[in-house]
């Protein structure tokens, strides 16, 4: 008996390509991407609505008129903690928030030639005098302020066309009645409000 050549045992090579791995590997990166994207368009959602809120809380600042001075300090996001913000206009009107507490000239006229028209002068100890009962009554109704009491917290905007004795008076004032974190708001040098 010869030996034949090896016919059975030596077989061609499989030319086909296993694809289950592929395609495993293909849905896992689906999911992925699908779980990834979502996550990210929810964050987007959540920037987006965050900016709509500080922009509208900018702009109830910027609904009570005040030119404030120009700094180059670093911009206090007065909306991001609903921060207590007191203005004093031109016309020495005091707003907390859009809301006026206070007509100081209809309380103190005599101050009136100090802080308006083209007859300014420089603020006097009459006028701390006359300014006393608007300051009495400032500090009253910010002492009714809920807010205030908890936080003992508020940030000022005064018009930079005001006396600095007149701005002064008014912190000193407000410190004095419990008041622990003063903050004063400045324009940023670009035109953003900051403090």
């Amino acid at each position: 008996m010869g030996m034949s050549g090896s016919s059975g045992s030596n077989r061609g090579m499989m030319a086909e390509i296993n694809v289950t791995p592929l395609v495993d590997v293909m849905l896992v990166l689906l999911i992925i991407f699908m779980i990834s994207s979502s996550i990210e368009t929810i964050q987007v959602q959540q920037e987006k609505q965050r900016i709509e809120k500080t922009s509208e809380t900018a702009n109830l600042n910027q609904k009570v008129p005040v030119n404030l001075p120009r700094t180059d300090a670093e911009p206090v996001n007065l909306s991001e903690e609903q921060k207590l913000v007191l203005s004093i206009t031109p016309d020495v009107k005091f707003f907390v928030g859009e809301t006026m507490i206070l007509d100081c000239l209809s309380i103190a006229p005599a101050i009136k030639a100090t802080v308006t028209g083209d007859s300014r002068r420089i603020w006097s100890v009459k006028d701390d005098a006359a300014f006393g009962p608007c300051l009495d009554q400032i500090v009253a109704k910010l002492g009714t302020n809920a807010k205030l009491q908890n936080d003992k917290e508020l940030y000022l905007r005064a018009d930079r066309s005001l006396p600095y004795g007149l701005t002064l008076k008014v912190m000193a004032r407000i410190r004095s009645s419990g008041v622990g974190k003063f903050g004063l708001v400045s324009e940023a040098e670009g035109g953003n409000e900051g403090g």
